[in-house]
């Protein structure tokens, strides 16, 4: 997956697109080159969702900080 099309997907679609990766990779039917691929796509597809997490809890604590300080 292109760094650059990491940033544009949603926290949503990265999760969504992690479960059919992992439905893919428990069928019986598929070549291990494949779940190879399908494997390093979903540790970038984790690794967006990790960083957009990182992100939404950082902007809360600043939220959060700045209600504290209003309220002083």
């Amino acid at each position: 997956m292109a760094k650059n099309r990491e940033n544009d997907i949603t926290f949503e679609q990265s999760l969504s697109e992690l479960e059919k990766i992992s439905e893919q990779l428990e069928s019986e039917n598929i070549s291990l080159d494949k779940a190879i691929e399908l494997y390093e796509k979903g540790i970038e597809l984790s690794k967006n969702c990790a960083e957009k997490l990182k992100n939404a809890k950082q902007k809360i604590e600043r939220l959060t900080a700045a209600g504290s300080e209003a309220d002083d």
